[in-house]
């Protein structure tokens, strides 16, 4: 609500303001001209008694306490009950979403888990843990929520602070859906996010080399630590195909040599039926590529597990491969220029150009356009000798 100011009104004063979607307009200081300055200031002081009233709840709609001698005349009893209406205004006003967000967080966790697969509440578990830290517990609160979380999350990139605004956001709606809240208090603080520096994106083309390629490999191989992701990156750097496609496939997806490209894991961590462009896609594998993932199937697993999971199963974090493992593993290649873990499809796509294979198939094998590849994904062919016409 803005602030209430007296104003001049051929002469007098006059306060205009409007409450509860009513205007209202009245001369606080009968008689008085907007000259005199102890009449003006007695009018200030009760245009500020009105302001702090609406704001608490204690605004009375008939004016009569704000006019000269209002309270000449009134009871004790008429004080009191006036006194006890506002209570109630109060209260009702303080009542709006006064829902404690963990609890709803946990509801909504848990009418979730009856639709999605175990590994896919990684992300909400992540969340419930966030808001136990959190000092502020109801979700009325959800402007100073999103300031906590933004305070201390840590890293240049904010796609999980998004990641969490979107399933907190989610959440409150499913509680309104519920009745459980009377409005979604997250919707629209998305802009409380600070936005990521995006000079370096996964849209710039700056590929490794083949031989780089093969060092990148070699090092999450050889890495004590996050040898495990090492499957995943000569998968990558071999296919081509998006990071969400490979996180998603299942063994269900894998036919002898043929894997089928027909889900993607979202920001959020649920899975989604068809990839970015199409339904489906399926590729043949070389025999290299079939050993690779036949080397990463454990001995006992379900046609619904990962292909590629994480140590301790379930699906891999995007976020973290690429802040910590893939960051610790090009660490230790200092004569490799650092790119984003997104240049391992650029390499794929890039190598195949240059290996003579056709754009057309490449396309098909990638899931794009021929022109979107040379757009968007295929890097410097220059040394590339162009082919002799003599016979």
């Amino acid at each position: 609500m803005r602030e209430i100011t007296p104003r001049e009104n051929n002469g007098s004063i006059i306060l205009r303001f409007s409450y509860a979607d009513k205007r209202y307009s009245f001369n606080p200081v009968p008689g008085s001209s907007f000259s005199d300055k102890l009449a003006l200031a007695k009018a200030e002081e009760i245009a500020n008694r009105i302001y702090q009233d609406c704001i608490t709840g204690y605004f009375d709609s008939t004016l009569t306490k704000y006019k000269p001698n209002a309270m000449q005349g009134r009871t004790k009893e008429a004080a009191i009950r006036d006194a006890e209406e506002a209570k109630e205004i109060v209260a009702a006003r303080l009542s709006v979403n006064a829902v404690n967000l963990l609890q709803l967080f946990e509801d909504f966790t848990q009418f979730k888990s009856k639709t999605l697969a175990s590994n896919s509440m990684i992300d909400y578990n992540r969340i419930q843990n966030k808001l136990k830290k959190c000092p502020h517990e109801l979700a009325r609160d959800a402007v100073y929520v999103m300031q906590w979380l933004v305070s201390v999350h840590s890293g240049t990139s904010t796609s999980s602070l998004e990641k969490q605004w979107k399933l907190i956001n989610a959440c409150c709606k499913w509680g309104v859906a519920c009745q459980k809240l009377q409005s979604n208090p997250f919707e629209g603080l998305r802009n409380l996010i600070p936005s990521t520096n995006k000079s370096s994106t996964q849209d710039d083309i700056n590929p490794f080399s083949d031989d780089e390629r093969k060092q990148v490999i070699e090092a999450f191989y050889t890495n004590e630590i996050y040898n495990y992701y090492a499957p995943l990156v000569e998968f990558l750097f071999t296919t081509g195909c998006r990071p969400e496609e490979a996180l998603a496939l299942q063994w269900k997806h894998i036919k002898g040599n043929k894997v089928t490209f027909c889900q993607k894991l979202t920001a959020s961590g649920e899975i989604e039926a068809g990839t970015k462009t199409q339904s489906k896609r399926s590729i043949t594998v070389n025999e290299r590529l079939k050993s690779v993932i036949s080397g990463a199937k454990p001995v006992k697993c379900e046609v619904n597990d990962f292909v590629f999971s994480a140590k301790k199963g379930g699906f891999i974090d995007w976020h973290n491969f690429a802040n910590r493992a893939w960051k610790a593993v090009l660490n230790t290649l200092p004569d490799i220029e650092y790119r984003n873990p997104y240049q391992m499809r650029h390499t794929a796509i890039t190598l195949m150009v240059r290996n003579g294979i056709d754009s057309i198939v490449i396309a098909k094998w990638v899931g794009n356009s021929p022109n979107m590849i040379s757009k968007r994904y295929l890097g410097d062919v220059s040394d590339i000798v162009m082919p002799s016409n003599q016979p």
